[in-house]
């Protein structure tokens, strides 16, 4: 009758437990909502769009800086890195001058490389408060590394880590790199054609370069030529179709935009030169593409070598040109998934 009765009571205190376990569940899925928005922020006094997504709001925050400048990179993120959302909040800001905020407001009072530092900032104040965190992550992909790189070296305990993909930082020795790689595949491919364009483009000459963004779109054309952006041609037809298939960004016109932050910003972005950032206090990854030779990722490799930080990784991506975060977007997703889950324990 004893071990009855202590039968009973062990069946009876589990099941009290299993039901207290099942409130405490429920109760923290009542209070975690997935986080699905897309709004305005205002930002250097201007409103410009922001898009946060992810599967509860108690999740870690990433914040992504798109290139360009001018340059958006939200349909790109819905598209081939909708993975990053189950683990993190993505937040995608269409930068002054470019996407959903160009197309509110196509003549912004503020756009130069300082004002995006700046609205960056105050994004991430927005951020922390609204989700209640003490630091966030960053992420910064072609010339929204360099504001990125700026951030995490200006305001470091905003950040848990930085993660820079396809980094910028000196245009200069990009360009020196660049042209000597595709000297060698004209000249290997006797691309005469191609070889007289270089002749051209290193002269300056005005029928090539009669402005800085034309010299380097000259330069571009020739890149993309010898698949030296994207590595894989199956992916560019993909990437088109990432940017055409959304709504909000279907009669987006990709060029009238950045060729207007372009001429905004002087052509200061093809001039950008941050060597001069040797430290961070976070942790920071660069991620690189093995065959970008718009903006050779081994410059950033070099430059991370000469860096200090309390952790520093570089990551190549075998099968990626310039466009890392389509091109190889589900060994990216997983790669910020390993980074965010071990820094935000």
């Amino acid at each position: 009758m004893k071990h009855l009765i202590l039968l009973v009571s062990l069946v009876l205190l589990m099941g009290c437990q299993n039901q207290n376990k099942k409130n405490v569940q429920e109760k923290l899925s009542e209070s975690t909502k997935p986080v699905q928005e897309k709004t305005f922020v205002e930002l250097g006094g201007e409103k410009q769009y922001v898009e946060m997504t992810g599967s509860s709001d108690q999740l870690p925050v990433l914040l992504f800086l798109h290139g360009g400048p001018g340059w958006p990179q939200t349909p790109h993120l819905r598209y081939f890195n909708a993975d990053l959302t189950k683990e993190m909040i993505l937040v995608s800001w269409d930068q002054e001058g470019c996407g959903q905020s160009y197309l509110h407001n196509p003549n912004p009072k503020n756009l130069s490389p300082e004002s995006l530092i700046n609205d960056a900032h105050e994004l991430t104040q927005y951020l922390k408060k609204k989700f209640n965190k003490e630091k966030i992550f960053l992420v910064g992909f072609s010339y929204g590394s360099v504001i990125g790189l700026k951030l995490a070296e200006k305001y470091p305990d905003d950040y848990y880590a930085y993660i820079g993909v396809s980094q910028v930082i000196s245009l200069s020795e990009s360009w020196d790199v660049s042209m000597q790689w595709l000297k060698e595949q004209a000249q290997q491919k006797n691309d005469t054609t191609a070889l007289r364009q270089l002749g051209l483009i290193e002269k300056k000459d005005s029928t090539v370069c009669a402005t800085i963004l034309d010299c380097f779109m000259s330069k571009y054309e020739l890149v993309l030529k010898y698949g030296g952006t994207v590595y894989d041609a199956g992916i560019a037809k993909e990437i088109e179709k990432a940017e055409t298939m959304y709504e909000d960004y279907k009669d987006y016109n990709w060029f009238e935009a950045f060729n207007y932050t372009s001429t905004r910003m002087n052509g200061v972005a093809f001039t950008t030169d941050i060597s001069y950032i040797t430290e961070l206090k976070i942790p920071v990854y660069f991620i690189g593409g093995r065959h970008d030779w718009n903006l050779p990722s081994v410059v950033a490799e070099n430059h991370l070598n000469k860096m200090t930080a309390p952790e520093k990784k570089f990551i190549w991506f075998e099968k990626s040109g310039h466009e890392v975060p389509d091109e190889e977007a589900e060994r990216l997703n997983q790669t910020i998934i390993k980074i965010v889950k071990e820094k935000s324990r």
